[in-house]
């Protein structure tokens, strides 16, 4: 395995903390609709002259946020100031911020002091006098982003005069001035026509001394057909560029972010892209907004969302709908099931602009592609990261799998025992197809060996981030494989000696091999922090009493050894239960699917192992039929049950009930005494470690009796 390079780290592909620690309050002053350029990919669509807010108006809606009782004030706020081009106004937004900087004194508020002036501007009157005041008087309290967009080729393709002309020498002039005085960060916003000038921009940008780069695509729909093969391929070669001169933790850049590409969990579903209806935009006539994309001048299809006004305040009914725009109500099924929701982001004003009817509670997706594409380079990002550098992604994880079985005598990683059968191969050429294939569908690769690894096998492949499992007989020292899981069973355990240390060990063992079972866990413990078991070969004649006699014995060794180190040992079969509060059994046709020698792909290796119909190849795709009865969702024993460490094997569900969904008595009752054991290691360490999920006493039985509840007559079946 490679060896981790925990010293370095990265700061491409890291999101700084926001100020105020991402809660800070955002008041937007939108001080003037003028504008002194005319950007082509600006949502400020209807710019005007002589728009201008009065002082007046801004010291009304000041008062009204620091003395009314309506209003939550946060800890820290951001007086934000936007236009059209907000330094046009330099002298009006000096005059807002003295006003409430005594005001909020008089009122005795901790914004007195904790408040920030944030000022996004093109950069063209930078020099101006009555620019420059603003920024010494409010020196240490005041942030100035000038939007430069890269290359001069790119900037002045987007960002121009009215007469079309460029801006870009201007703004690069007054740069050099802005760079003495703030931090090198700025906002680049990519459209179709400028996609080509990706890679060449940022580095441009990075080498005149702005090192944080906030990046992203627009919104809009202005995609055309190949738009994102461009990005993706712009974005792979800046991540060449990135590591090969070994820029990755010497500046920002933010197309590039360890969380992008992230399946939703469920905590996630109840926030939302954007600061929305949490921030306030007062517009120049005193009207209040959620945001500025809200405005009458950002809109084309809908009047603006007025929400309140300077003299009468905030209108909370109209105001309330933004605590309940959460990602659960706003996204389709498609997008909340997407396998890489994670970084998919969305303007919710533009949403609102563009929805089939005038609500807030409909997700615009024409940058669907877009985001996919850049999944798939940041993929490649960080798979070449963690292949050349040793620097591993945080905090990522894969919503779906694809197993190689990479050739018929693999060793098997879950309760079911392969058949011996004629040994095919799977070739490179077939590798690639299917590596090919999960990357196109962010899937992660696993690699199942087989005791007999070919040498041809052990290969990195650079863009890709593969797991391994082999053999604990096949491992070698210094073997060249970057991530790996070891598989151990009975007759093999004596190899442990001659592994390293392990964060997870897989151990196979029979239905008649159990009587030993807690001796071979101990071992296994002393080399590993956790151990998932497979009990193999499951049938009717399963001694669920001796099971529970060893299982309860591997309780006591994972109490001794904490009492010893405090170090909580995992035993899948027992420690899971408490930490988990929903189905994580089999994900065989749900989120895992394998890749066999033949070409095609299966559910399961059962399986292809067994001779079953596969599921098709990299050509057409998997196509499982029923596909909804994989799902946890179509478990009917298991959604009355919450034995959540159930391993509830399709194939075993398959072989006796002749249904996937459905699993036989003998597994549920093996999962039930599980949880028995469960519960009592709870108890032995209770008040001494706090486990996530806490189980209460009750019967160890098999889950189709609580049907007796609710059924008088179910016919013939009798329950035991």
């Amino acid at each position: 395995m490679k060896e981790i390079q925990n010293e370095k780290t990265y700061t491409i592909g890291h999101i700084k903390p926001e100020w105020g620690d991402g809660v800070a309050q955002t008041i937007t002053f939108i001080v003037t609709e003028d504008c002194n350029l005319r950007c082509k990919y600006c949502y400020v669509t209807h710019k005007s002259k002589g728009k201008v807010m009065s002082l007046e108006i801004a010291q009304k809606f000041i008062d009204y946020l620091l003395t009314s009782n309506e209003i939550y004030r946060s800890d820290s706020v951001i007086l934000d100031f936007i236009g059209g081009e907000p330094l046009l106004e330099a002298k009006l937004i000096g005059q807002i911020c003295d006003y409430f900087k005594v005001r909020a004194f008089e009122e005795n508020l901790d914004w007195y002091w904790k408040y920030r002036i944030n000022i996004s501007t093109n950069g063209v009157n930078y020099t101006d006098k009555d620019v420059q005041q603003l920024i010494e008087k409010n020196r240490g309290k005041i942030s100035i982003g000038i939007t430069i967009d890269g290359t001069k080729e790119k900037h002045d393709l987007q960002r121009v005069f009215p007469d079309g002309s460029g801006s870009y020498n201007i703004v690069y002039e007054n740069v050099k001035l802005w760079l003495t005085q703030f931090e090198g960060s700025t906002k680049v916003t990519f459209a179709s026509e400028d996609l080509k000038y990706l890679k060449n921009s940022i580095i441009h940008l990075w080498n005149i001394g702005i090192t944080d780069v906030a990046a992203s695509v627009v919104y809009e729909n202005v995609w055309k057909e190949n738009d994102d093969i461009i990005f993706e391929e712009q974005l792979k070669e800046l991540a060449d560029y990135i590591v090969d001169n070994d820029l990755y933790n010497k500046y920002q850049c933010t197309l590039f972010a360890e969380h992008v590409g992230l399946p939703f969990i469920e905590e996630d579903l109840n926030k939302t892209s954007c600061g929305a209806g949490k921030m306030l935009a007062l517009s120049p006539k005193g009207d209040i907004y959620p945001c500025i994309r809200y405005y009458d001048h950002s809109l084309n299809h809908r009047k603006g969302y007025i929400i309140g006004n300077v003299n009468k305040g905030i209108d909370f009914e109209k105001a309330r709908i933004f605590l309940l725009a959460m990602y659960r109500y706003q996204c389709d099924d498609e997008c909340l099931e997407c396998p890489v929701a994670r970084g998919c982001e969305f303007c919710q004003g533009f949403n609102y602009d563009e929805a089939d009817s005038a609500t807030n509670f409909q997700k615009v997706k024409y940058i669907c592609k877009m985001h996919k594409a850049r999944v798939k380079a940041n993929n490649y990002y960080f798979a070449k990261l963690y292949h050349k550098k040793g620097i591993r992604r945080k905090g990522y994880y894969w919503k779906n799998n694809l197993l190689f079985l990479l050739n018929d005598s693999y060793v098997s990683f879950c309760s079911y025992r392969p058949r011996s059968k004629e040994s095919k191969y799977m070739d490179k050429k077939t590798i690639m197809r299917g590596l090919e294939y999960a990357k196109n569908n962010f899937m992660r690769p696993v690699f199942v060996h087989s005791t007999q690894i070919d040498m041809k096998e052990l290969v990195e492949y650079d863009e890709y981030e593969v797991l391994h499992r082999i053999p604990i007989e096949a491992y070698r020292e210094n073997m060249p494989l970057d991530d790996y899981q070891i598989i151990v069973n009975c007759k093999t355990i004596d190899f442990l000696d001659e592994i390293p240390n392990q964060n997870n060990l897989f151990f196979n063992v029979e239905q008649s091999e159990l009587g030993r079972l807690s001796e071979f866990i101990e071992r296994m413990l002393a080399k590993s922090d956790r151990v998932n078991v497979n009990v193999q070969g499951l049938t009717e004649l399963f001694d669920h009493n001796g099971y529970y006699l060893q299982l309860k014995r591997c309780a006591d060794i994972i109490k001794k050894i904490y009492d010893e180190t405090r170090i909580l040992k995992e035993i899948n079969v027992i420690t899971d239960l408490l930490f988990v509060s929903s189905h994580e059994g089999c994900d065989a046709g749900e989120n895992s699917y394998v890749f066999a020698p033949d070409g095609n792909f299966y559910i399961c290796p059962a399986f292809y192992s067994e001779g079953m119909e596969n599921i098709g190849n990299p050509s057409i795709g998997i196509r499982v039929k029923n596909h909804q009865l994989y799902t946890k969702k179509y478990m009917p024993l298991c959604q009355m049950c919450d034995t959540y460490q159930c391993e509830n094997c399709k194939y075993i569900n398959r072989l006796y009930t002749n249904e996937v969904n459905v699993s036989p008595s003998f597994q549920c009752m093996k999962a039930q005494i599980e949880r028995k054991v469960s519960l009592q290691l709870q108890e032995m360490l209770r008040d001494r470690y706090n486990f996530a999920h806490l189980l209460e006493e009750k019967r160890c039985e098999d889950p189709i009796n609580y049907l007796r509840k609710d059924t008088e007559s179910i016919g013939y079946y009798k329950f035991q």
